[in-house]
């Protein structure tokens, strides 16, 4: 994949529009002078690691400022609002990987997902960590992030493989050194989660059905806003997106298990607009539907 440009676009509410990889391969590697190279407030769905390779920069995480050196690095969980400010910085380079949730959770059903992502994800207050070279664990958290940068960049062989490995085996040490063991969750916590539960399973039974956000809040008696503040809080999305990425998954496995033509699933899977269903396969995909199924089928080989 190499490296990508490193440009910065936001919407009013700072967040990045930009696309970080592919869809099948959700991440991107970039690599710049930071005394050259101005990156503005913005947040995104996204984690980001930041890595810093010469020099001396300051990283601006909300209102805390976190000064790293050469060899330090910093974790940036998804949806915090961040900067670097090049005014600032003495002669430095960084490296920075930014990659959704999915490259190591997959779907969020997984036990992947529950054991990796969501800890993080609903840990509000771990917005961040600096990652000190001269400490082992934060040490091997960095090592792990180099080689995953490395794999990407380099496109060494199996290097979406060795990519997930890295970043997974550096998640896994994010979550046994947080120090969240022991933690009390609170009683509204507890709520959302099992309300967004009930949700969830609504949504899967009903997934062919047209379904609104009221449709949804209403299962587990919350209002929208409620709905909302539920699925953002315990699986970092939204209802309805959650709706799809699950529609599009069952249409995924209709595709390579059945003959049925693309127009029909799209339809037994909720989608009433052929077009849409079209576009979100492929952009969860990667391909078409019908590129998806010869693709399948492709792999499947002769019979």
């Amino acid at each position: 994949m190499a490296l990508s440009v490193c440009d910065v676009t936001i919407d009013r509410t700072r967040k990045e529009l930009k696309r970080h990889g592919l869809v099948m391969f959700p991440i991107a590697c970039y690599e710049d002078d930071l005394s050259l190279t101005t990156v503005p407030w913005h947040w995104h769905d996204e984690f980001e690691f930041i890595m810093i390779t010469e020099g001396i920069a300051p990283i601006q995480v909300e209102e805390t400022t976190i000064q790293l050196m050469e060899g330090d690095a910093i974790f940036i969980n998804s949806g915090v609002l961040h900067n670097i400010d090049n005014s600032k910085v003495i002669e430095a380079r960084y490296r920075s990987l930014v990659f959704h949730a999915r490259l190591i959770g997959g779907s969020i059903d997984s036990i992947f997902w529950q054991k990796l992502i969501t800890p993080i994800i609903q840990d509000k207050s771990f917005r961040y960590l600096r990652l000190d070279h001269s400490m082992s664990w934060q040490a091997d958290v960095i090592n792990n992030m180099a080689a995953a940068w490395e794999a990407v960049v380099d496109e060494l062989d199996d290097y979406e493989n060795l990519t997930r490995y890295h970043l997974s085996k550096a998640f896994r040490l994010l979550n046994s050194n947080r120090q969240v063991q022991g933690v009390k969750t609170s009683h509204r916590e507890r709520l959302s989660a099992e309300r967004t539960k009930v949700m969830i399973q609504y949504m899967e039974e009903h997934y062919a059905e047209e379904l609104s956000l009221d449709d949804i809040a209403d299962s587990a008696y919350v209002s929208k806003s409620v709905c909302l503040r539920c699925f953002r809080q315990v699986i970092g999305t939204t209802p309805i997106r959650y709706l799809v990425q699950y529609r599009i998954e069952k249409a995924a496995e209709r595709l390579t298990e059945t003959d049925e033509k693309a127009n029909e699933i799209a339809i037994s899977c909720g989608f009433s607009d052929i077009s849409y269903f079209s576009k979100c396969f492929r952009e969860w995909k990667g391909l078409s539907p019908l590129e998806y199924r010869k693709s399948f089928i492709m792999k499947q080989g002769p019979a």
